[in-house]
């Protein structure tokens, strides 16, 4: 069965503007797409994930990552740019199962996700300050990681998310000063 968090990543991420995003957000400033997301799915459907939830999810994202998502993710690119079988239909296939293997890792690690949040989170009853909880988690999440040191990252590559993923009727749309 295909969970909740899910769903909604795989609506979010069709959205226009929010591929590119998220994209540039992991392979210039090392964020995980996956905990993007779940930051931002957590902001709209439950209370601020405490540190210790937060955590939890980075580390098992990190382990999943190291150990499935981005050597597959290597593997894909790399039969795109580097394959020294050149346009092969046989290396285009092969390189459509691994991109298959890929997704089906970030399905899994969008499962246990999910899991987590909804057995150590709240739901919220109220969307009012879905923004405000997406900018404290985002926040929370970029200081587990180097990735506000990186060049060119800035605050409002993550403003610019919420606005693109988060539904614009919340009451508290105003941006980070």
């Amino acid at each position: 069965m295909t969970g909740a968090f899910w769903e909604w990543s795989l609506a979010t991420y069709a959205r226009p503007g929010v591929e590119p995003l998220l994209l540039k957000l992991q392979d210039a400033h090392r964020l995980d797409v996956n905990l993007l997301l779940w930051c931002l799915w957590c902001a709209a459907k439950f209370d601020q994930p405490p540190d210790f939830a937060l955590r939890k999810a980075f580390n098992l994202s990190t382990q999943w990552s190291l150990m499935a998502t981005a050597p597959l993710r290597r593997v894909r690119r790399d039969l795109k740019t580097k394959n020294p079988l050149g346009a092969d239909e046989i290396a285009g296939r092969l390189r459509a199962h691994v991109k298959a293997a890929e997704l089906a890792a970030e399905e899994a690690l969008q499962s246990a996700l999910e899991k987590l949040a909804r057995a150590s989170l709240s739901p919220v009853t109220d969307r009012a300050g879905t923004h405000s909880r997406a900018r404290r988690t985002l926040a929370a999440y970029v200081r587990l990681t180097d990735a506000a040191r990186t060049p060119g990252f800035s605050i409002s590559l993550l403003e610019d998310l919420i606005e693109l993923t988060l539904a614009a009727s919340d009451s508290d749309t105003g941006r980070v000063q």
